[in-house]
């Protein structure tokens, strides 16, 4: 499996509205950058909060990585992203830190969607 296909389960899982899926694709002690200006949180229980106001109305989720640098168990991937709802559209550039896990799927260690 390669990091890119987190992209592919993050995008199902918004299309389902399912967080637990969403925050299962987070390392236990992940960083998740809400938005420019916005703290860091930490956790994947924390992340899962803050991911709530992107299940608030159905939308569909594109990401196309423009860069994956894979060393070993980790990866950087430099992604762009949209997500289109019913409120509009919002778009940015990601920088993510993935880890390969045990079990062979990929993780978020660093997701900062917004890339600042």
């Amino acid at each position: 499996m390669q990091p890119e296909v987190v992209h592919e389960r993050f995008a199902q899982y918004l299309k389902n509205q399912d967080l637990d899926g969403l925050g299962s694709l987070f390392d236990e002690h992940a960083m998740f950058v809400p938005g420019p200006g916005q703290q860091p949180v930490y956790g994947r229980e924390d992340i899962k909060e803050a991911l709530k106001p992107y299940l608030a109305s159905p939308s569909t989720f594109e990401m196309r990585a423009a860069s994956v640098h894979q060393n070993g168990d980790l990866a950087m991937v430099q992604p762009s992203w949209r997500i289109t709802s019913e409120s509009g559209t919002v778009e940015g550039k990601a920088v993510e830190v993935m880890r390969r896990t045990n079990e062979g799927d990929w993780v978020y260690i660093i997701d900062n969607p917004y890339g600042v």
